[in-house]
């Protein structure tokens, strides 16, 4: 008896390893056979940050492709280099590129955005919406970050990262100089006078540098008087050049302009080679407060890292005004092209370089484990802790930035999805004589009254922006 259960349990122990040899050769063998059976597609991808392709130093994003091509093996990614200028060391300017490839036929399947509206009235850009408000990853996104390439519904770009802008401050030299350091809830007037009054601009070398960069003021402070308003006054349907938010922007402006006590802008040269040590004032750790992107701390971490820093430093961002704090972004965006053949393998690629956890999880992996690559110059667009963790084990220098991005709200740079602005803020005519820029700079420099050319820009800015509106929307129609 004894004997046949032995006999038996051992019969159906090779039975079950039996079963399980054959169970498991199938699933390898309907894995593998999944993997071959996706049919293989090739995609095209350009951008303006991949540097070289012969260049010895490794580039985090061309790692990112060849990682993306390893995790999705019927994909194969082709990087379309953009070309140099005819006779030229600098490259062909970017629309100018993608211009000559629409020529032909061969947009790049994934490309990087700078006019959005322009790709709509080319009808160069794909309307991913369909696939977009699928992936509940996209509409995780928060709506400052997914509503600027989002036109009547309709999602024409993605978003592949942020940048923040704002006042960087050297918390060491602020304690020196026996000054409470502003914070993130710090009013404009605080900030100001706390710069104020630990500055030292005067004769001797021996100075200490104040406030640098106070030209985006005309950009963020009427936003912050009226929360109504955007980026240079822009309130979703028209410009507000003449109302009194700007015209305290503008006052504020030439107030800091004018006043030498601190605000670097406002020394001439031989006065800034006169009062301070020789150098860079804030990488030698003597200005307290700088204007910033957030793209540069990366690099600054690392000085703080090496030691090439002796300062602690911190990002507060804009400071509060009007009882508002809404700290300006950049975005960067990728767009799809509308002559894509594999619109879903295009969305994944752009995705994974942009907004994708799976994605920045692995610019993090690459970031840290890969010799030579510099630390990820953008936090995650998903509100995910564990990424966010990841970020600023890489970024602990900036802090505040961490506040900002989970407490936050923002005003986003408006000339890659805005129609007309570029035109509107910059290089549409005012007069015979002066473009927008230059007139606007003009009252910037004290040699024009704004108030004499209020209505007037007002005016032309609003034209200038409705004529691209008008195209715009008429082309966004068909898309």
């Amino acid at each position: 008896m004894k004997r046949f259960l032995s006999v038996a349990l051992s019969s159906l122990l090779i039975l079950l390893i039996s079963v399980g040899c054959v169970d498991s050769e199938k699933t390898s063998s309907s894995s593998t056979e999944s993997s071959q059976t996706k049919p293989q597609v090739t995609l095209t991808y350009s951008a303006w940050n991949l540097g070289p392709a012969d260049s010895k130093t490794p580039n985090l994003d061309r790692l990112m492709i060849e990682a993306f091509m390893e995790k999705y093996p019927h994909i194969t990614v082709d990087i379309i280099e953009r070309p140099k200028k005819p006779g030229e060391t600098t490259d062909m300017a970017w629309n100018e590129f993608l211009s000559a490839r629409a020529s032909v036929g061969k947009l790049p399947d994934v490309f990087f955005a700078d006019n959005i509206p322009l790709y709509v009235i080319n009808e160069w850009a794909y309307n991913i919406t369909e696939i977009a408000h699928a992936d509940s990853e996209y509409m995780n996104l928060s709506e400052d970050i997914r509503r600027p390439a989002t036109y009547d519904g309709k999602v024409m770009s993605l978003p592949q990262a942020i940048h923040y802008f704002g006042y960087v401050i050297n918390k060491t030299l602020f304690e020196e100089r026996n000054v409470d350091a502003p914070t993130l809830e710090s009013t404009f007037e605080e900030f100001t006078m706390a710069v104020k009054d630990a500055a030292d601009h005067s004769s001797g070398n021996r100075g200490v540098a104040g406030l640098q960069g106070i030209e985006h003021i005309l950009h963020y402070y009427p936003g912050h008087l009226n929360t109504n308003l955007q980026w240079w006054t822009h309130d979703g349907e028209k410009f507000n050049l003449d109302g009194v938010e700007f015209q305290e922007a503008v006052s504020k402006y030439l107030e800091l302009a004018t006043d030498k006590s601190f605000v670097m802008e406002a020394l001439l040269p031989e006065e800034i080679e006169d009062f301070f040590p020789e150098g860079d004032q804030w990488e030698n750790g003597n200005m307290l407060a700088r204007w910033v992107g957030s793209y540069e701390f990366g690099s600054m971490q690392t000085k703080l890292d090496e030691g090439t820093y002796t300062f602690e430093v911190d990002f507060i961002g804009t400071p509060v005004i009007n009882g508002n704090k809404r700290v300006p972004i950049v975005a960067d965006f990728v767009t799809i092209a509308s002559t894509t053949k594999h619109p879903e393998e295009a969305y994944l690629l752009a995705k994974w370089m942009g907004f994708g956890k799976d994605g920045y999880a692995k610019r993090i992996e690459l970031s840290k484990t890969v010799s030579g690559v510099p630390k990820v110059n953008f936090a995650p667009l998903q509100a995910d802790e564990e990424l966010l963790n990841s970020y600023f084990e890489l970024h602990s220098g900036f802090e505040g930035l961490r506040t900002i991005i989970e407490s936050g709200t923002f005003i986003v740079e408006p000339p890659k999805y805005l129609p007309g602005y570029i035109n509107a803020r910059y290089q549409g005519s005012y007069d015979s004589e002066h473009n927008m820029f230059q007139i606007l700079d003009k009252v910037m420099k004290g040699e024009v009254l704004f108030a004499d050319i209020a209505t007037q820009l007002n005016n032309r800015a609003n034209a200038l922006y409705n004529e691209a509106k008008t195209q715009f929307e008429e082309a966004l129609k068909n898309a």
